[in-house]
């Protein structure tokens, strides 16, 4: 192996490992992103000892990474309150809107789903 690949090798697990954080800690975080960026670098520098350059570099792009992800997660589908509704909502994440839709006309590969979604109970 040469120096070009085993540097490609170790930039490419670095920046595995601040998406990983990203994604572990965004939860907490929802309001201040900026914190969270800072905390990443801060972890990949004094956890990992990561060059803060090289940090700085690598949780932005694990951090574009994160964002292309996030934006393609714009649709949800809410089942109903009971596992034979026959019409399902699918929701537009992004600008808030539902679309009432048969049951029937959704693929039987995402109908297989409606017994294992998280049931949602009223407090």
């Amino acid at each position: 192996m040469n120096h070009e690949q085993l540097t490609h090798d170790y930039r490419s697990s670095m920046q595995r490992a601040a998406f990983a954080y990203l994604q572990r800690h965004e939860a907490q975080y929802l309001v201040d992103s900026d914190l969270l960026y800072d905390n990443c670098v801060r972890h990949m520098t004094v956890s990992l000892e990561v060059p803060v350059f090289m940090a700085q570099q690598l949780v932005h792009n694990a951090w574009t990474e994160l964002q292309v992800i996030n934006q393609r997660k714009w649709i949800g589908v809410d089942w109903g309150t009971s596992p034979d509704c026959t019409v399902v909502h699918l929701i537009d994440t992004r600008a808030d809107l539902r679309y009432p839709v048969p049951a029937r006309l959704l693929p039987q590969t995402l109908l297989a789903q409606r017994n294992s979604a998280p049931k949602h109970h009223p407090q």
